[in-house]
């Protein structure tokens, strides 16, 4: 890895990067591809070493085999480069909960920087459950493996996926602690969502486009509709869903994202910290439900046969559906209904965020049966947004047909235009831009949005659960 050019120079330093749990599942499925994409667009510093830390009983060559392994099963492109590759990659053992291991990776690190003659810029990245982030954090403080060298070289990056808490007090919790450890410009907090390509084209296609502008508010907007549906069922997770359950699986985190992004008002700026204040802002806004407001307002269902998915308790009242109509309380979008839908087992594979027009008063061409006009923002299945329109048909009367208009991202731009998600996100980790990471404000808004919805449904029982078939969309019947 050493041959790598030169990405721009403030962002050539020499960087160790530390992998928590390197022969995981999710450095198997996204961060060793995200990793390898990087090393061969050359968008890595000219010095980049890997230290993976774990449990297993590994060597460096153990571990480069294993690595090698997962490229090959995942058919990565230019195979000859492999080993190349993975000639940066070392190991450390150790439990997570010991410090004396972080004491032992710190003086390999250490080595490093002596072998650099220089304090190399480190980034540790927690690829593991979130209950060992506690301990992981406070381990790495300790050691003295997260100080920078100065605020000009060597700085430090702490890593974490989501989900950040399970409920609004631990949640509190651990930002509380990260808060005493770390400062705010070392916490990168992961939504993957927000680095989609189509995510990220968001804020330009809504601030970019003047024509937008006028009618983005309560005057011409009827609603707002977020939706996440999945054809999967749960399968190999069923003790950690039963504990979660879809609403906090992905509607605390993913779906508030993106709803933020419609919400929010235009950034004054690009700066990272802006353009967060400006999504924390949108998401606050979102009025907290009362007991009765829930029951009125959502819906929630499981999907048959749920309950007997292995770790599923047999008599589980875990949602994998829920519907819920939500108000912001900015000015703009006063009485304005918001839809947040997501299940699992859906007849359809589904990720799009609707805008529905109000009809024109000073419409006289509107026809029954025919939609109002709408934006479509798709996700999935295709990347592409779409506006539907009316406009005569041919002949001598002024007879109204539908129509859309479209732009296909896959369509439109090539395969190698495209940049993955997590190489996207391990890119900005290292130039240290932020824009695509969660603050901590908007955490804690999504959480108190979520937690009075989640605390009625499980302490009432209401509204009541909803038995579905698999493969069925319940919201065609609405």
């Amino acid at each position: 890895m050493q041959n790598v050019s030169a990405i721009p120079s403030k962002f050539t330093l020499p960087t160790i990067f530390v992998i928590l749990g390197i022969t995981g599942d999710l450095v198997r499925k996204k961060i060793l591809k995200a990793l390898y994409d990087l090393y061969l667009k050359k968008n890595l510093p000219s010095k980049f070493r890997v230290y993976g830390f774990s449990r297993r009983d590994y060597d460096d060559q153990q571990l480069r085999e294993y690595l090698k392994s997962v490229m090959e099963k995942g058919q990565f492109a230019e195979p000859e480069k492999y080993d190349a590759f993975l000639e940066a990659f070392y190991y450390v053992g150790g439990d997570f909960l010991s410090p004396d291991a972080y004491h032992d990776l710190a003086s390999k690190l250490g080595l490093v920087d002596g072998e650099w003659r220089i304090c190399s810029n480190k980034l540790f990245y927690l690829a593991v459950p979130p209950h060992a982030y506690s301990d992981i954090i406070t381990n790495l403080h300790s050691s003295g493996l997260t100080k920078p060298c100065s605020p000009e070289e060597g700085w430090t990056r702490v890593i974490l996926e989501k989900p950040f808490g399970t409920d609004r007090k631990t949640a509190i919790d651990l930002d509380k602690q990260l808060g005493e450890l770390f400062k705010e410009e070392q916490i990168y907090r992961v939504d993957h969502y927000l680095a989609k390509e189509t995510v990220k084209n968001i804020l330009v296609f809504r601030f970019s486009n003047s024509f937008l502008t006028p009618a983005w508010n309560k005057n011409y907007i009827e609603k707002i509709e977020v939706r996440l549906l999945e054809r999967a069922a749960v399968t190999k997770r069923g003790d950690f869903y039963d504990k979660v359950g879809a609403l906090r699986d992905v509607g605390q985190n993913h779906m508030l994202q993106l709803l933020g992004l419609f919400l929010m008002d235009p950034p004054t700026s690009l700066d990272p910290d802006e353009i967060k204040k400006k999504r924390s802002d949108a998401l606050s806004s979102l009025q907290i439900m009362s007991k009765q407001e829930v029951i009125q307002q959502t819906e929630r269902g499981q999907y048959q046969g749920y309950r007997e998915v292995k770790g599923v308790s047999p008599d589980s009242e875990t949602e994998t559906y829920f519907r819920i109509k939500a108000f912001s309380n900015k000015k703009e979008f006063e009485g304005v209904p918001i839809f947040l839908e997501s299940g699992k087992a859906q007849g359809c594979e589904l990720i799009e965020v609707v805008v529905t027009f109000r009809e024109s008063p000073f419409c006289l061409y509107s026809v029954p049966g025919i939609q109002k006009n709408t934006l479509h923002y798709h996700l999935k299945p295709q990347e592409k947004i779409s506006m539907n329109f009316l406009a005569k048909k041919p002949g001598f009367t002024y007879e109204v047909k539908e129509h859309s208009l479209g732009f296909n991202y896959r369509e439109a731009y090539t395969e190698e235009d495209f940049v993955d998600d997590y190489e996207a996100l391990l890119y900005d980790i290292i130039r240290g831009d932020q824009t695509l990471f969660v603050s901590t404000e908007e955490i804690m808004s999504e959480w108190e949005f979520i937690e009075p919805i989640v605390h009625t449904w499980h302490h009432t029982g209401k509204p009541e659960l909803m038995f579905y078939p698999k493969g069925t969309y319940i919201g065609e019947k609405k």
